[in-house]
C-alpha cells in the first residue's frame, strides 16, 4: 500500500515574500490568515502522523509540485476543491479521497472529511471499504495532441488579456459558427455547478458523461444572434482566430497557450473514483 498526498500551502506560506503587502492588511484579516496557516500545517501533520502510525508508505507533494513516480493505491487531496482538482490530474486508476484542511475558509464541495473527522474514512479507504462515486472527467486535445484526459471541473478558453475580445469558430457535430465573445466555458458534470453555472449554465446529474458549454458575454454586432451559445453535448471543437488565446484547465492548474488556427477538441476523459462523496450536499447547495 502506497499513498500519494497532494496538499496545499496556505496563503501566508505561498506569499511569504509579500510581507509589506500583508502588513497593510487589517488586523482581523492578518489574524485570519495566520489561523488558516496554522490549520493547514496541523492538518498535514495529523494526516502524515496517522499514516506513519499505521505503517503506510506515502509521498507528500505540494499541489504545485511534481509527484514522485510511483504507483499509488490511494490519492489523498488535503486542501480545498482547488487542491482536489490538482490531485485529479495526478490520479490515474487510483481512487481519490478529499480532506478539507481548513473548513472555516474553504467550501470543500468534493471533500468528505476534515482534520477532526478524517481518520475513520481514511482507514476505510485504506482497507478498500469506503464507497466511491464514479465521475467522468474531460479530455482536451490541441491539433490532435492530448493535453489532459483528467480535467475534473472545467476549461476556460479565452484571450490572455481579460479585457480583450476572443475570436473563434465553435463546432458541435455538423453545426459551426464564428463568434466573438469573452470566451467559452466547457465543464464536466461535476463542474456544472462552478463558474459555468454562474455564467448561466445548469447543474447536471453527476453520473453524466456529457459536457456542458457556455459562451461568455457574446458580442453579436451587427444585429445578429448566435445559435451556439450553450448546452449539453458529447463533444465540441473550437478553432482559434487570434494569436494570444489560452486554455485554463481546472482554474490555474494548467495553462496552455494557443496559436492562430489551433483546433481544440473537448470530449470524454478518464473516469475517476471519488471516495466518500455526499451528493445530497451538492444538490442542497446548488439546487
Amino acid at each position: 500500500m502506497r499513498v500519494l498526498i497532494i496538499y496545499k500551502r496556505s496563503f501566508l506560506e505561498t506569499h511569504a515574500a509579500e510581507r509589506r503587502g500583508i502588513g497593510r492588511l487589517g488586523p482581523a484579516r492578518r489574524a485570519r490568515l495566520r489561523a488558516s496557516d496554522r490549520e493547514n500545517r496541523r492538518a498535514l501533520d495529523a494526516l502524515v502522523g496517522h499514516l506513519e502510525k499505521r505503517g503506510v508508505a506515502y509521498d507528500a507533494v505540494c499541489r504545485g509540485g511534481v509527484a514522485a513516480r510511483h504507483r499509488y493505491n490511494l490519492v489523498v487531496a488535503l486542501g480545498g476543491d482547488g487542491t482536489l482538482f490538482a490531485a485529479s490530474h495526478l490520479a490515474g486508476p487510483a481512487p481519490l479521497l478529499g480532506i478539507n484542511s481548513d473548513p472555516k475558509n474553504s467550501l470543500g464541495l468534493w471533500t468528505s472529511a476534515d482534520p477532526r473527522t478524517f481518520r475513520e474514512p481514511l482507514d476505510r479507504a485504506l482497507e478498500g471499504r469506503l464507497p466511491g462515486t464514479v465521475l467522468h472527467r474531460m479530455a482536451v486535445a490541441v491539433n490532435g495532441r492530448l493535453l489532459s484526459a483528467r480535467v475534473f471541473n472545467d476549461v476556460l478558453y479565452a484571450h490572455r488579456n481579460p479585457a480583450a475580445m476572443t475570436r473563434y469558430r465553435i463546432q458541435i457535430g455538423p453545426r459551426q459558427e464564428e463568434q466573438k465573445s469573452s470566451g467559452v466555458w466547457v465543464a464536466t458534470a461535476a463542474g456544472s455547478t462552478a463558474a459555468l453555472r454562474s455564467a448561466g449554465g445548469t447543474r447536471m446529474p453527476l453520473g453524466s458523461r456529457r459536457l456542458q458549454y457556455r459562451v461568455r458575454e457574446p458580442y453579436t454586432w451587427p444585429l445578429r444572434r448566435y445559435r451556439l451559445t450553450g448546452g449539453i453535448v458529447r463533444s465540441l471543437t473550437i478553432e482559434t482566430f487570434q494569436v494570444e488565446s489560452s486554455l485554463w484547465l481546472d482554474g490555474t492548474i494548467l495553462r496552455h497557450d494557443l496559436s492562430l488556427g489551433d483546433r481544440v477538441e473537448f470530449g470524454p476523459g478518464e473516469p475517476l473514483r471519488l471516495l466518500g462523496h455526499d451528493e445530497s450536499r451538492r444538490r442542497r447547495l446548488f439546487p
